[in-house]
């Protein structure tokens, strides 16, 4: 119909047709070592717009101001799936957008192996409390599942198994032979 706006059909935005939906579910944190969640959501997102370029460094076209354009709008979209304190810490980043993100993935892999041995004595000193074994189970696999996201590996099957029979052992007060259940 007269007056309509036109169907875009070039998803990647430009100055004269701008796509703003960004919906990252992740907002990165130090202390939540969601790194590669945070990583996988950003470029899945940045690629179906045909910006992934932009981080990879597999353009550095900063002489076209459409691309610089884009560029800065990716900064924008980073800067905004942090949480405060780590966003305080890059913001400054001098550079393009590649520039922020290999900063961001430089503070992420030069404390990995404090932040992965924090994790991992959290995850062996988890507590029941008042969790049911559904809340307890989920727990220890989020934080195993953190621990993988820094390179590390959870414990093996053995250690799960000898960490659930001292578990039970200690609701029922018996000793119990468990089956595999990892």
């Amino acid at each position: 119909m007269a007056g309509d706006d036109p169907i875009i059909t070039n998803t990647t935005p430009t100055s004269t047709n701008k796509i703003i939906p960004f919906n990252i579910p992740i907002r990165l944190s130090l202390e939540k070592h969601n790194y590669t969640s945070w990583c996988s959501f950003l470029k899945i997102h940045l690629g179906s717009l045909g910006l992934k370029a932009h981080i990879e460094g597999s353009s550095t076209s900063s002489i076209d101001p459409e691309w610089s354009k884009q560029d800065d709008l990716v900064k924008v979209w980073i800067l905004g799936t942090l949480e405060e304190s780590l966003q305080d810490q890059v913001v400054a980043t001098p550079g393009n957008a590649k520039a922020l993100w290999d900063h961001i993935k430089d503070l992420f892999h030069d404390n990995k192996d404090a932040r992965a041995i924090t994790l991992d004595s959290e995850l062996r000193s988890i507590k029941l409390g008042n969790l049911t074994i559904n809340a307890y189970c989920t727990k220890i696999r989020a934080m195993a599942d953190r621990l993988a996201n820094l390179g590390e590996k959870a414990a093996s099957a053995k250690e799960s198994r000898n960490v659930i029979r001292s578990w039970a052992e200690s609701v029922v007060n018996i000793s119990l032979p468990l089956p595999c259940v990892i």
